[in-house]
């Protein structure tokens, strides 16, 4: 979407921290202009483990933990009995969800990163993709990645913004007023152009939702005798 409305080059500012899914647009941008204690982001999938927004862990957290217990068995001779109370807790749909993910992230990352910032090194693109998307070069979903090493390691047209500009100055103040509406209104997120500006708020569902009413199967008219 930003790429269709912005067809002549797309800049992603960041001032504070761009993490996840805004590390994943920032990789489909020509630039990203960085503030100098600015951080991007691994892209990792997170999977939701309850009914509460933010109780999540990385999908890699799964496949790694079962691996573990594989290499445990296999590698160091531990009886399988000992593990299969965690085993029976682990539903194939949910490794095969986050393997999914895992791979999505990585090709959303490499197919963006082909087309406009490393659109001369695909080489580059892929192990970018794969860097940030499998958990094994960064290994935490918090890990910080800063304007030299998105620049020097990742290879990515990342850019610091002099700190003493009059455009860090507004990016910054412009920044700091989004923060505080946010706050005082209680929003999640906060999506502006200059036409409009909305907020997003995410309620917490406690429990499971309630099932919807069922119909009732009326009974079979007799037979005439």
């Amino acid at each position: 979407m930003c790429r269709k409305r912005f067809t002549d080059g797309f800049y992603v500012v960041v001032p504070n921290y761009a993490k996840s899914a805004a590390t994943m647009i920032s990789l489909g941008s020509d630039k990203i202009l960085m503030g100098y204690l600015a951080e991007l982001g691994p892209i990792d999938p997170q999977v939701q483990v309850g009914t509460i927004p933010g109780q999540s862990v990385p999908a890699r957290s799964f496949i790694d933990g079962l691996e573990n217990i594989r290499t445990k068995i296999r590698d160091e001779g531990d009886p399988v009995n000992m593990y299969v109370p965690m085993l029976s807790k682990i539903r194939p749909e949910v490794i095969a969800i986050c393997q999914r993910g895992i791979e999505d992230s990585k090709n959303f990352a490499a197919k963006w990163l082909k087309q406009y910032m490393l659109k001369d090194d695909h080489k580059q693109a892929d192990k970018v993709a794969k860097w940030l998307s499998e958990g094994k070069e960064y290994k935490s979903h918090g890990k910080m990645i800063d304007c030299a090493e998105a620049k020097d390691v990742l290879k990515l047209e990342a850019e610091e913004i002099n700190k003493d500009s009059q455009l860090w100055d507004e990016i910054w103040e412009l920044y700091a007023r989004s923060v505080q509406q946010l706050q005082q209104t209680g929003a999640a997120k906060l999506f502006e152009n200059e036409h409009v500006s909305l907020s997003m708020n995410i309620e917490p569902v406690i429990g499971s939702p309630p099932k919807p009413p069922q119909p009732q199967r009326q009974a079979a008219p007799p037979k005439p005798e």
